[in-house]
């Protein structure tokens, strides 16, 4: 069998409570300056393609 050991409970200090309180509500920094979601933006990318130069025609 092995043998376990068993700890004494800890009682946190003040300081480590206003540590992990403090931890616990910064707030997220940002992981990348990924685009954001945004509808009106669709609207013109439409207008572009429609606006814009159509291609060369193939000779026949």
């Amino acid at each position: 069998m092995l043998a376990q050991t068993v700890l004494a409970p800890h009682r946190a200090t003040a300081p480590e409570l206003g540590t992990v309180k403090a931890l616990m509500t910064e707030d997220e920094s940002p992981v990348s300056d990924a685009p954001l979601y945004r509808p009106e933006a669709i609207g013109l990318l439409l207008l572009a393609l429609l606006l814009s130069p159509k291609g060369p025609k193939e000779k026949k």
